[in-house]
């Protein structure tokens, strides 16, 4: 077995709870060669306990590297540069959502890719979780699904990441319950981060005359940075809809709602909700018909391992019935690595992770904000 000789580019908190000790598990598979991180000490800190001798500060000094196959994007912000650079440097890319942070950002990287041989898979890691491919089946079998609602509970990500040990560099761990702060620190906080800085112009072309909305561009934040996951899933399962009948957002951006219409009379609500202070995560994929129903539900992503239930109804006559299935305890994370590696010795493109995928996600997330009030 050939190995993907690995450089990662991103050492914060998805890079430690998945991507760096899956790539460190499956060594029969790869070999971690070098890490990049704009912040020294994190950079040191995470290199220094996987004993990974490749360190930079500048991600281009990683993809310059010759002795690197291969590449994991999981900074934050936009993924643009980093996966342009990598495929003009010759690395296949696993890159994580988002791929870019808006429409026209997304066509360049596929316009790139589409030139290059290398292959890039998107991060949409919902999409492997085995309840997805079996409650995929499931629907596809039903005969007359007329609606389908996705409700997604979301607290503060410090609550999600307090089973883990986060390595921040000079010698201060992340782990245990956080202080999840006030809502206007959320709000402040999560403006900065998703909107502001470097990404601040990217938003502005996104929300155009209404670029001065704090409310709805927390909402794009969220629509780029959370909502993305559940974008990609329903077209998993659906494919694109026909339309975005509407959109609301409400509660300082930390609310919305979008209403989309799909052929033969069915129609899909999305409900994304930050809540922030109780530990209880929910993500909820349901689909009804006449005659029988459909739900997934899927646990905190930083939770691995977990199950994620898929819950058959149906009715023999006047006998109703009803089914809760454990497909089986394998990770999300780990099977899209996998699945990476798979593509890149096959030479083949990914199926519902390509860059064509993300841009269609991203159409969709442009047509959302555009109808959004």
């Amino acid at each position: 077995m050939n190995k993907l000789r690995m450089g990662v580019i991103g050492c914060g908190a998805i890079g430690q709870v998945a991507h760096i000790p899956y790539i460190n598990r499956y060594d029969d598979r790869f070999e971690l060669v070098a890490l990049a991180d704009l912040h020294r000490p994190t950079l040191d800190a995470v290199a220094d306990h996987y004993h990974v001798e490749g360190r930079h500060t500048d991600w281009r000094e990683l993809l310059a590297r010759q002795d690197v196959d291969a590449v994991v994007l999981c900074h934050n912000g936009s993924h643009r540069d980093t996966t342009i650079g990598a495929l003009e440097a010759g690395k296949h890319v696993f890159v994580e959502k988002p791929l870019a942070w808006n429409l026209r950002e997304t066509r360049e990287v596929a316009a790139a890719a589409a030139k290059s041989d290398r292959i890039v898979q998107v991060g949409y890691h919902k999409l492997h979780d085995p309840a997805f491919a079996y409650a995929k089946q499931q629907l596809q079998q039903m005969k007359d699904v007329g609606f389908g609602r996705i409700t997604v509970l979301h607290p503060a990500n410090e609550l999600g990441l307090s089973p883990h040990r986060i390595l921040r560099g000079n010698g201060v761990i992340q782990e245990g319950h956080a202080d999840t702060g006030t809502w206007e620190q959320q709000v402040s906080g999560q403006l900065a981060g998703d909107t502001g800085g470097v990404l601040s112009p990217l938003v502005d072309e996104a929300l155009g005359a209404r670029k001065d909305d704090n409310a709805l561009r927390l909402a794009y934040g969220q629509l780029m940075g959370s909502l993305i996951h559940q974008v990609y899933t329903l077209f998993g399962f659906l494919g694109a809809p026909s339309k975005v009948l509407n959109a609301h957002v409400w509660r300082d951006g930390l609310s919305i709602h979008a209403l989309m219409e799909y052929p033969n009379d069915l129609r899909v609500a999305l409900d994304w909700q930050f809540l922030q202070d109780l530990k209880d995560y929910r993500e909820e994929y349901a689909f009804y018909g006449n005659h029988d129903r459909v739900t997934m539900q899927l646990p905190s992503p930083y939770f691995l391992n977990f199950p994620s239930p898929v819950i058959v109804q149906g009715h023999d006559g006047e006998t109703a019935w009803e089914k809760r299935i454990i497909v089986n305890y394998e990770e999300a994370f780990a099977l899209e690595l996998l699945a990476f590696y798979d593509n890149v010795q096959a030479g083949r493109k990914p199926v519902l992770c390509s860059v064509d995928d993300a841009v269609a996600h991203a159409e969709f997330i442009q047509q959302v904000i555009d109808k959004a009030e």
